[in-house]
């Protein structure tokens, strides 16, 4: 099972920031910082460093000095008995003056590319992770990716209900002391719909309604942003989005192609390119035949998509072979994976890059939960893409 870990930023976080820190003898460890390390290591939490690392496109040092500085400090911490499990960083900044490195990037904080793929793998529960460090930066990549943010040091945020520390000591004691008062999160139950008999079809419709407004409530919408961003990148750099799902996943998969192709493309010019892997019957059919129906999807992908593609992967239970195959198959090749679950949402939740989750167990509600989301991301992309006298005058 996935379990909670520790995302740390490295400058102002393990080590002093004294700008661009970028060779080993300007490495100064923040008292403590090695010790809370250890703390955690001991306490079996998975610790991966996050750091922008924009000296790298500003031409004030290179990949590897990044490299040698990490080396270092892999060291000291050995020489203390602790260690990092990941050491992700990124050379990007759309600012800067080295032309190789000088874009934007899915992995710069506050975007969520590193914390996705410290998930990946170090097999992450994100939404019982947290996030530490000592900028909005990295108090927003816990914001889009469900975590906890934890900001250390007197000032520099704007958001005041984020707890604040002097240090990481301090935090990891936090950290520490609400794993020991909590235990490990547990999933509670959904309850079962309907768990009785109606007699009238409007008595029915009153609680089905009650029943999808709680169900919606357990999504994490922090996740939904991680999709939007996901998606809105893919549109803007001309990559492609493929859909696919089974029965009433399937007629999602369908509507969602009608909606982000023209929908999002209305007002906005936007091209986005979107295919539904489950619409084509003579493809779908002739290789569920000839060759197995746990292909219908990833054997289509093998043909038509490419590294940096994306795949939103619609299953209420999750379980599905063929889903799973395909994001499987998404994951191994370079592509970005979404995926819409429902009741535990099996090894498909597991496995995506942005998993959105409806906790239910009565497939119409989580259907039409991901209908509805569906539509959102579809609108959202849409609305960002206006100016804001445009969305007033627009009918979405």
């Amino acid at each position: 099972m996935s379990q909670a870990g520790v995302l740390l930023d490295r400058d102002g976080t393990i080590i002093v920031d004294s700008g661009y820190v970028g060779s080993v003898d300007r490495v100064e460890f923040i008292d403590g910082a090695i010790e809370a390390i250890g703390s955690l290591n001991r306490a079996g939490i998975p610790v991966a460093v996050v750091t922008n690392q924009a000296g790298v496109a500003r031409g004030h040092y290179a990949i590897e000095d990044v490299e040698q500085v990490h080396k270092h400090m892999i060291a000291e911490l050995a020489n203390r008995g602790a260690h990092v499990d990941l050491w992700l960083f990124c050379p990007y900044h759309p600012d800067g003056s080295v032309a190789s490195f000088a874009r934007a990037s899915w992995d710069r904080k506050p975007a969520p590319g590193m914390a996705l793929a410290a998930a990946d793998a170090l097999d992450l529960d994100l939404a019982a992770s947290w996030v530490i460090g000592d900028r909005d930066s990295d108090i927003g990549l816990a914001r889009a990716v469900g975590a906890t943010p934890l900001f250390l040091g007197p000032g520099g945020t704007t958001e005041p209900d984020v707890p604040r520390f002097p240090d990481l000591a301090a935090a990891v004691a936090h950290v520490l002391s609400v794993r020991r008062e909590n235990g490990a999160r547990q999933h509670i139950e959904p309850p079962k719909f309907p768990a009785r008999q109606f007699d009238r079809a409007d008595s029915y419709g009153g609680a089905y309604v009650a029943e999808l407004s709680r169900a919606f409530d357990t999504v994490d919408l922090s996740r939904v942003h991680a999709a939007a961003e996901l998606l809105t990148d893919a549109y803007l750099r001309d990559g492609a989005v493929f859909a696919c799902g089974n029965g009433g996943s399937a007629s999602i998969a369908n509507h969602l192609q009608c909606d982000h192709v023209k929908g999002v493309r209305n007002g906005t010019g936007l091209l986005a390119r979107v295919q539904s892997l489950s619409t084509n019957m003579e493809l779908f059919s002739a290789i569920a035949n000839d060759i197995g129906y746990e292909h219908v999807f990833s054997y289509q992908l093998e043909s038509i998509a490419r590294p940096g593609d994306v795949l939103i992967a619609v299953s209420s239970s999750g379980r599905s072979p063929n889903i799973v195959r395909a994001v499987d198959w998404a994951n191994a090749n370079g592509m970005r994976t979404i995926a819409l679950t429902g009741f535990e949402g099996g090894d498909t939740r597991a496995r995506a890059n942005v998993p959105i989750h409806v906790d239910s167990r009565n497939y119409g509600i989580i259907e039409d939960a991901h209908q509805a989301l569906m539509h959102l991301l579809a609108q959202y992309v849409r609305q960002s893409q206006l100016s804001a006298d445009a969305v007033a005058g627009q009918v979405f």
